[in-house]
């Protein structure tokens, strides 16, 4: 193992080439990104770490972090697993119920909110946590006052650290020693799709076990630099771009927004970036929607070049020899549209890395053939990320690679995939029942139902609660049918129902984007009224016309019969999707349930 626990392992590598850049981020656009060295970096961790063990903060003791993705994120995380203490992530994006439901069931005593509005969720609510002695800001606090007993600054919590530090520069030494690599390192509550999130605990184990291996499977070189933009409440981010950065003395460019995702991109210089698959489909969708509007000659030497890279990569993907006439034309395809694709979008982007939720094989052949491969991989919170990837030198697309060196994984006879290795969590915090009924002697039941193919490579096929089973008992996975429809440049969210009835149909929504231009384009009466425009006719027949071609490769009993256009699309604020992207399906078809049912006319 690389180091006993999470904690010896940033100590050790931020020791080394300590005035290289370690982190960099930048408040706005305009403005130049400001550097850390891991030096400064360590002496940061140092500092809010003594500063959390004067709040009493011990080994064991469990500390909540609610803010967005940020430089700070990183550094209370770090700071409090010196301490020995166990890190309960929470998603800013959560309302103020769940926010309560997941610091009582964690038992948190300590918490760090990153601005007045999420101190508010504590604040509006205090004596729903008797548990809970103190809240460190990370932000300016602003007009809100500093209660000595409850509320304290990052900066005065590392003002106290630095004082005690001269004290006893050796005190977290100690503490780090102290942490054995079976300790659990952090209780992450799923986003829950459906019912009350679980507390899934990992150990420094768990986690070190995967980032052991990553470095074999995924190398990174010293001129390689991660934007870092998804949650690092979700074990996805905080595994491969933070804890697996550090591992490699990587850069990590934070990103603030994701809508600055672009222009962070272009200005960082960043070669890797961690994504989940609809970050791609909207990149994907965008580049579509830029090509609709070029010339004719464009258009068609883009036409070409794609498809020199669709026989490419039909050629790798069946195993067969690629000539040398095909890779000339492939370097002229490059030369004449790719490469500039490429500058355009990331200039020095080497890969993404996917995760989360199944990618659609056509977005993959989409950025291999662009020069840009998605390295797709799979796991779930329970596993501390990756329980397979496919890997630069390994890669085939429409799967999610072979199993990690040191994880088994196994297909039961219902099709579920099973999970074994030292990655699979602990247990479930206080829910010993949901425990006994994931684990049985090491495997863990997924839940995803999955395949091999005939070269070890696993493809995932749907959520096995997500199966349609329509009334002539035809099963249907509704997530291969979605992704099809969403790679539409028109289609932004898509929901197919159809369990336990005579056929499919979808809940719909639209790029705001793509449909306005195009409105303009065809000069719509109401191409500035939104509401209205969906409702236009020439919009829904539009709709239909993209649902029949997407769809026009599956079985008659996998066709859309009716779909109803919804006028705003899914967020996570009005509550369609988890903070990772991901649809609640059961809470989707509960809301519109009206709606759907209109779809369903009593015969």
């Amino acid at each position: 193992m690389i180091a006993s626990n999470l904690a010896e392992l940033f100590k050790n590598q931020a020791s080394k080439n300590s005035n290289r850049i370690a982190v960099e981020y930048r408040l706005r656009r305009n403005e130049s990104f400001k550097t850390i060295s891991w030096e400064y970096f360590n002496t940061v961790v140092k500092e809010v770490a003594y500063g959390l063990i004067e709040l009493g903060l011990h080994k064991g003791q469990k500390i909540a972090i609610l803010s967005d993705t940020r430089y700070e994120w990183a550094v209370c995380d770090l700071a409090a697993l010196s301490c020995g203490g166990v890190v309960v992530p929470i998603y800013p994006t959560l309302p103020n119920e769940a926010v309560a439901y997941i610091l009582n069931n964690s038992e948190c005593q300590i918490v760090i909110v990153e601005d007045k509005g999420q101190l508010q969720k504590i604040r509006s609510q205090w004596s729903a946590f008797p548990q809970i002695k103190y809240a460190v800001v990370i932000e300016d606090l602003g007009d809100i006052p500093e209660h000595d007993d409850k509320i304290i600054s990052l900066r005065k919590l590392r003002d106290k650290g630095m004082l005690n530090f001269s004290k006893d520069p050796y005190l977290i030494d100690k503490h780090i020693d102290d942490v054995c690599i079976d300790d659990v390192a952090t209780i992450i509550y799923t986003s829950g799709t459906t019912g009350q999130p679980k507390g899934v605990m990992l150990t420094h184990k768990n986690i070190l076990s995967v980032i052991s291996v990553l470095s074999k499977m995924l190398p990174i070189k010293s001129t390689d630099k991660f934007l870092s933009f998804l949650p690092l409440s979700h074990v996805f981010e905080r595994v491969g771009g933070l804890y697996y950065a550090i591992s490699t003395q990587t850069t990590i460019s934070y990103c603030k927004s994701i809508d600055q995702i672009g222009p962070s991109l272009k200005d960082s210089g960043a070669t890797i970036m961690l994504v989940v698959p609809r970050i791609l489909e909207k990149i994907h969708s965008k580049i579509n929607s830029q090509l609709k509007t070029s010339s004719g000659l464009k258009k068609a030497v883009f036409n070409w070049a794609y498809a020199v890279g669709e026989r490419i990569v039909s050629k790798k993907n069946n195993g067969k020899l690629i000539s040398p006439f095909d890779l000339v034309l492939a370097y002229i395809a490059d030369k004449l549209v790719f490469s500039s694709i490429r500058k355009k979008l990331a200039p020095r982007l080497t890969c993404f890395v996917s995760g989360g939720a199944p990618l659609l094989k056509e977005i993959g052949e989409f950025f291999y053939i662009i020069g840009i491969p998605v390295l797709e991989g799979y796991g779930l919170t329970e596993t501390s990320a990756p329980a397979t990837a496919n890997t630069l030198k390994e890669l085939k697309i429409g799967t999610v690679g072979k199993p990690l060196p040191n994880v088994q994984v196994k297909i039961a006879d219902d099709g579920e995939i099973l999970i074994k290795g030292p990655n699979v969590f602990l247990g479930y915090y206080k829910n010993q029942e949901a425990t006994n009924e994931a684990l049985s002697d090491g495997w863990f039941s997924t839940g995803d139902i999955g395949e091999f193919d005939k070269d070890g490579f696993l493809k995932i096929t749907d959520r096995k609660k997500d199966i349609i089973v329509n009334s002539a008992g035809k099963k249907i996975p509704p997530q291969n049918l979605e992704n099809a429809l969403k790679t539409s440049p028109y289609i932004s969210n898509v929901v197919v129902i159809g369990d336990k009835r005579k056929y499919l149909c979808a809940l719909v929504t639209l790029d705001h984007v793509s449909i306005s231009s195009y409105a303009k384009e065809h000069k719509l009466s109401n191409a500035d009224d939104f509401p209205r425009l969906i409702k236009e006719p020439q919009i829904v027949n539009l709709i239909e016309e993209e649902i029949k071609l997407k769809t026009a490769n599956c079985a008659d009993y996998e066709q859309i019969r009716k779909f109803t256009i919804l006028p705003d699309d899914f967020t996570i604020k009005s509550g369609e999707i988890t903070p990772t992207l991901k649809v609640k399906r059961k809470y989707v078809q509960e809301k519109y349930k009206r709606l759907i049912d209109l779809m369903y006319p009593p015969e």
